[in-house]
């Protein structure tokens, strides 16, 4: 999230973090294998494998994965006080 505030919008600079985010996420074994946010990361992933390196996300891509991403984080923390 802190690279998408700071305009960094290129495919290749935002792939390997939220690529790690997910490696992250599948290694928590006690996170349910329906998580919402899992499921966006993948989303998130997916869309980015289909651009080149030197690509840029548009506005609305970024605002929406911000988003996404405060959604998938507010969904872990309320993981994490259940």
């Amino acid at each position: 999230m802190d690279k998408l505030r700071l305009e960094i919008r290129v495919m290749d600079e935002i792939q390997p973090d939220l690529r790690q985010l997910m490696e992250t996420m599948n290694r928590m074994s006690h996170l349910p294998p329906d998580f919402e946010g899992r499921q966006k990361v993948n989303q998130w992933l997916q869309m980015l494998s289909g651009m080149s390196a030197s690509d840029e996300l548009d506005d609305s891509q970024v605002r929406q994965m911000l988003f996404d991403l405060e959604s998938t984080y507010n969904a872990f923390s309320r993981f994490l006080h259940s």
